[in-house]
């Protein structure tokens, strides 16, 4: 995929993101003050390639361990190997995103949890993948502003600046990501060192 194909893509999935948010914001009746939340600069592109393995006698392997993402909004648009899995809270059980072709996949991250006063959760999700099969999945992250001020009743007034700060020393002390922003210590899910750069 060349440069400019990327650079066309990204802009597709930023326009995209920002219809969901508007909508989101939109039903969650929370106002203009909280139109800018989310910051097109912010936003990113990832190729994840996640290779096969002979060596190994199990018929499915770890790609990523489970987490939430810290943006407001990441849309991934994943391969026909699958792999992707979603936590259920309601029934405690992981189920699997199987690729339909022509469709994204829509995570909420931990930055709409918090904007939207826990109405909205962030996905709790992994990959664990065929060992015999490559998988190449494409992420769009976006986030709010490192400066804009999340205000929220179920936390005291924060800027992603400082939640993304919070969740690298926590990752690098504990090994686990945490939610300390608010009035209660809330345990988010754990993240492994090696996939410290999912909390940006």
């Amino acid at each position: 995929m060349n440069r400019r194909l990327l650079e066309e893509y990204g802009a597709h999935q930023a326009r995209l993101a920002k219809s969901i948010s508007d909508a989101m914001l939109q039903n969650l009746k929370l106002g203009e003050e909280n139109e800018g939340c989310l910051s097109p600069s912010t936003g990113h592109l990832r190729v994840y390639r996640y290779p096969r393995f002979f060596s190994d006698n199990q018929p499915k392997v770890w790609g990523l361990d489970a987490h939430t993402d810290s943006s407001l909004v990441t849309i991934l648009n994943q391969d026909e190997v699958g792999g992707l899995q979603i936590h259920s809270e309601k029934d405690d059980a992981w189920i699997d995103a199987k690729p339909i072709p022509n469709t994204l996949v829509v995570h909420l991250g931990d930055m709409m949890k918090a904007i939207s006063n826990d109405k909205y959760k962030s996905v709790k999700h992994r990959v664990r993948l065929p060992r015999d099969k490559e998988r190449i999945s494409i992420g769009y992250f976006v986030f709010p502003g490192d400066d804009y001020v999340i205000q929220s009743s179920n936390y005291r007034p924060f800027t992603y600046s400082e939640f993304r700060n919070q969740v690298q020393q926590d990752v690098k002390t504990f090994g686990t990501k945490t939610f300390i922003l608010g009035k209660t210590k809330i345990e988010m899910w754990t993240l492994t060192s090696s996939d410290s750069q999912q909390a940006e």
